[in-house]
């Protein structure tokens, strides 16, 4: 029998996609694409963490186009998160935007402020989307008690460390605490005079923002509200000390790329790591030791921030693209679908009903780690939704980087990003009107 790249059979697809409930008699409910006409969709997506995402999701779309007749979907591997919305947008800019996306939830704000997301709220209530998907997750792309995307991919970060490295330092436990996090990484870190062998962690470059986010949470402040970031609160103060404290130890790495982050975990280059939920398959089947997966550590309370995204449905476009566009999001999300995607990479699976799988119950107990962020999600808030939220993330990057690399104080460089990034919001804001 035919099996796909996720371990999915033919029929199970089949069976998951007759079974979801289409209704055509309400009015505002979009309907499936009629079975005499071959719509045609591009689906546009980003790859944000280590592995083989892209061969996952072109073979996810090659058995939808294979099982749906009538509907021919076009996969386009965008790029990162950040490549993939301005491609979007510059689509927009030019009126042929993509049928669909999918952005880092963060993007919700700016994609509304173009006019460009279908409401999907009345679908959802006509299907089991709010009684089934995770409510956490969907709230990511809900704006005024409206739905304009259906979840897909979220993530929370995590703490890997190598079991290996622990077991010979004498380590029984991953840490809990800050405290614990920075005594872990001191022992941890081994050199031989000057010369570096591996550090004690390092936090995924790239996306360290999304971490430093954590870390607020984790010291009791959400660093943004809608109209305006945080960053000057003295918890998030306290936070990036926190960070630069260690660096000058010399027991945390000041810099990485997101890709070279996980490379060197894999390779032992680095004994903790901070990185997606999403890149837990690959780090676990790559690295030539065992992989621990823990919460990140706390302050004051557990506390992370979510990534990953939504599906998003373009607004200009036919209805019978719209049609076939939420078949496709639909399809993507369903139960078997989402349980083999989250085996298959380590991202959530979005779905209560994709926890109950035998497959996926069977898999938490043999891979006991991928249960933890979820477990971790229920500390979890949505990740900066402001509006100008990208200039607002490399404002904030630069500020930490600046820090880390001992140009500037962590107060300085927090007060000096918070105030840029308010006032650039205050613009856009205006703006809109």
């Amino acid at each position: 029998m035919k099996t796909t790249k996720f371990n999915m059979t033919r029929r199970n697809l089949l069976a998951s996609a007759l079974a979801a409930p289409f209704v055509s008699a309400i009015p505002g409910i979009l309907t499936p694409a009629r079975a005499n006409e071959t719509v045609k969709l591009q689906f546009m997506y980003p790859v944000g963490v280590s592995g083989d995402i892209n061969k996952i999701i072109s073979g996810m779309i090659s058995e939808f186009n294979s099982t749906h007749d009538g509907i021919k979907v076009e996969a386009i591997y965008a790029g990162s998160y950040d490549n993939t919305e301005q491609k979007v947008i510059t689509s927009l800019g030019v009126g042929e935007p993509p049928a669909l996306w999918l952005p880092i939830n963060s993007s919700l704000q700016t994609f509304l402020g173009l006019d460009a997301l279908e409401d999907i709220t009345e679908q959802a209530k006509s299907d089991d989307i709010y009684d089934d998907f995770i409510g956490g997750f969907l709230n990511t792309a809900v704006s005024d008690g409206r739905l304009y995307g259906l979840s897909y991919q979220p993530s929370t970060p995590v703490l890997y460390y190598n079991k290996d490295a622990f077991a010979k330092a004498g380590l029984t436990k991953a840490p809990e605490t800050w405290d614990e996090l920075s005594e872990a990484a001191k022992v941890l870190t081994v050199r031989d005079g000057d010369d570096l062998k591996r550090w004690g962690l390092i936090i995924g470059g790239g996306w360290h923002d999304w971490m430093f986010e954590g870390y607020c949470r984790q010291n009791g402040l959400v660093p943004w509200e809608a109209d305006k970031v945080l960053w000057d609160r003295p918890e998030a103060v306290e936070a990036l000390e926190f960070w630069k404290t260690m660096v000058d130890a010399g027991y945390m790495a000041p810099a990485s790329t997101w890709q070279g982050s996980a490379n060197d975990f894999m390779a032992g280059s680095t004994a903790m790591l901070y990185h997606s939920t999403g890149s837990l398959t690959n780090l676990r089947k790559s690295s030539p030791f065992e992989v621990g997966v823990a919460f990140m550590p706390k302050k004051k309370q557990f506390g992370a921030s979510q990534g990953g995204g939504p599906i998003m449905i373009a607004k200009k476009q036919s209805d019978a693209k719209k049609e076939a566009a939420w078949t496709f999001a639909r399809w993507m999300t369903n139960t078997e679908n989402q349980a083999a995607w989250s085996r298959a990479t380590g991202y959530l699976a979005v779905r209560k009903s994709s926890w109950q799988q035998p497959e996926m119950v069977k898999y938490l107990k043999e891979v006991p780690q991928a249960e933890v962020a979820m477990k971790q999600a229920e500390y979890s808030g949505a990740f900066l939704q402001v509006p100008a939220y990208s200039r607002a993330r490399d404002t904030l990057k630069s500020a930490i980087d600046r820090t880390l690399a001992g140009e500037i104080t962590p107060q300085a460089a927090l007060v000096s990003a918070t105030a840029e990034t308010n006032r650039e919001i205050a613009r856009v804001l205006r703006r809109r009107g």
